[in-house]
């Protein structure tokens, strides 16, 4: 970066040739400005981020230099006025800036009319439509999207998408310019029809934060003079917590381990690895046979992120001992238990398979309800706060110091509630059985009640 550092009397300038490869789409020799600092240090950041500001703008001719589109001409104008070190603005906005700055706008040496309408204002702002937002928008946050699997990033999209659908369902395709207070008022009351019909109040916000999300990122990059934060506040609604219900240990061990037995095996034992680690379903299926250590004093998995998969939160990579259940599992499964295609088939067909067999006590619960009784059965066991929330992969309260409790810890704790894996073993021809189970579904009654008809 130093070498795009050039000191002129007292002050530093940024002065960089432009790159051969884009001389015929960018005819200046050098790309030069003031850094507006004698400081040696700060000229050196500002240098970074304006050569940043460059880079990104020689790219974006590369691709679309030809393009007659109004919206990416106004992108590029954008870019090339903060490349001059300049906030893009329209001829109108510089007329009401202060004299110094129109001053300094005019004394840039331009050397086509690109550059001019870049410096000087000469493209009105592009009308962006709601319909257009989230294209827009995927390129802005592909830091959040770093290391997510395939399925991962469109379950992570599909979300949003759907939230951008209801509005413009609300509020019509409108641009995002012209959104008003009233139009996310009017999006906030249909969403309250929709809870009074049955659903969620958490839903409701998701989309509201969602839809604001996206509209700040595309209206922050397009230096849209949009004040978003004024337009959703106090919009959200009053959620009620309803957190799935935790299994009892003793149903756990006597009645529904037991009753997994014409389950698919690779369903069945993935629900045994649950019941006395408490992995996230997620978590279960994102192991492979590295994370698996089955040779040693303590087996154990190793719940870690990867290229292409990351972990819901970054608490959540830990150690997990081996025992009971969970022993059973991996030692049939060393490899791990990998879903093919999509991961959320082994919360339908399992929880489809638990009503089947009346082995929910109640329609909240559910696979997942296995992880909150194991957090259940290490607090009944009295075990610290702090041996839990590592074996959850919880976030500790308080500052993190040290690594953590020794493998060998809470491999105690976890041997006070692990349950008993004697007589659980899998009917091999279940996968077979498997087949029909769901084609008869209808016709069974769970805890007294028909959950369907021929």
């Amino acid at each position: 970066m130093a070498n795009y550092i050039l000191k002129v009397g007292d002050w530093y300038r940024y002065r960089r040739r432009v790159p051969a490869e884009v001389q015929h789409l960018d005819n200046r020799k050098e790309v030069s400005f003031s850094l507006k600092t004698n400081d040696f240090q700060t000229a050196q950041i500002r240098a970074s981020i304006y050569n940043d500001q460059m880079e990104n703008f020689w790219k974006s001719l590369v691709y679309s230099g030809h393009s007659k589109d109004l919206n990416e001409k106004y992108e590029i104008a954008v870019q090339l006025a903060q490349a001059y070190g300049f906030a893009y603005k329209t001829s109108e906005q510089i007329a009401a800036s202060a004299l110094s700055e129109i001053t300094e706008r005019l004394s840039v040496k331009v050397n086509n009319q690109r550059e001019a309408e870049a410096i000087l204002g000469g493209l009105d702002r592009p009308k962006i439509l709601l319909s257009q937002c989230c294209e827009k928008y995927w390129p802005l946050i592909t830091d959040r999207l770093v290391d997510k699997s395939k399925h991962q990033i469109r379950k992570w999209k599909n979300p949003r998408r759907a939230a951008m659908k209801n509005f413009i369902q609300v509020v019509g395709d409108i641009p995002l310019n012209d959104v008003s207070r009233r139009n996310i008022l009017a999006f906030r009351t249909w969403w309250n029809e929709q809870i009074e019909k049955g659903l969620s109040a958490n839903s409701a916000n998701k989309q509201l934060m969602f839809i604001k999300d996206v509209m700040k990122q595309v209206a922050l990059n397009n230096e849209l003079d949009l004040e978003i934060a004024s337009l959703f506040v106090d919009t959200s609604f009053k959620e009620k917590i309803n957190s799935r219900p935790p299994f009892e240990a003793s149903f756990v061990q006597n009645i529904l381990l037991p009753g997994l037995k014409n389950l698919e095996d690779r369903y069945c034992y993935a629900l045994f690895a649950m019941a006395d680690t408490g992995m996230r379903e997620r978590e279960i299926f994102g192991l492979i046979q590295e994370d698996i250590v089955l040779n040693g004093n303590i087996p154990f998995i190793w719940i870690r992120p990867r290229a292409g998969y990351n972990l819901k939160t970054p608490h959540s990579e830990r150690k997990i001992p081996l025992v009971g259940t969970a022993l059973y599992a991996f030692e049939k499964f060393p490899k791990g238990f990998k879903q093919l295609g999509n991961p959320d088939t082994f919360s339908n067909v399992v929880n489809k398979y638990l009503t089947v067999k009346g082995l929910r006590p109640t329609p909240q619960h559910s696979a997942y309800s296995l992880r909150h009784t194991f957090k259940d059965r290490l607090r009944d066991a009295e075990a610290p706060e702090e041996i839990i929330d590592e074996l959850m992969g919880h976030k500790k309260s308080g500052p993190k110091y040290g690594r953590g409790h020794r493998l060998e810890t809470k491999y105690n704790w976890l041997n006070r509630i692990a349950y008993n894996a004697q007589n659980l073993a899998v009917d091999n021809n279940s996968s077979a059985k498997n087949n029909n189970l769901y084609e008869i579904a209808d016709c069974y009654r769970v805890n007294g009640k028909q959950i369907g008809s021929k």
